[in-house]
């Protein structure tokens, strides 16, 4: 096999194998940060932790940017509900794989 061939297999394989499921909306350049929280949640057997973060400005400031985090580098799936980068306030939901733990770093930046 070729050198090009055998760097393209080694970089193919780095990326399955990162396989997390870190989440970023809008921009985090030039903002400030709002809002940090550490999700975590321990495993239990044949069920899916979720956990639901909100976040509310008080002073009507405007989301530019959401950074969800995967400490663990699980397939855990994060989305949002409501609100989000244009609005003073989210809801994000954390849903965890099946029987794993639930650890995430949720930054809100505006």
């Amino acid at each position: 096999m070729s050198f090009l061939t055998n760097s393209f297999l080694v970089c193919v394989l780095c990326v399955a194998l990162y396989s997390a499921y870190d989440f970023q909306l809008g921009t985090t350049a030039n903002g400030t940060l709002g809002y940090q929280e550490t999700v975590k949640l321990s495993s239990v057997p044949l069920t899916s932790r979720i956990k639901n973060v909100f976040y509310n400005s008080n002073n009507t400031k405007i989301i530019k940017g959401i950074l969800a985090t995967d400490l663990q580098k699980t397939k855990a799936e994060p989305s949002v509900t409501a609100g989000g980068v244009g609005f003073s306030f989210v809801n994000l939901r954390l849903k965890g794989e099946k029987g794993k733990a639930l650890n995430y770093l949720v930054q809100v930046f505006v």
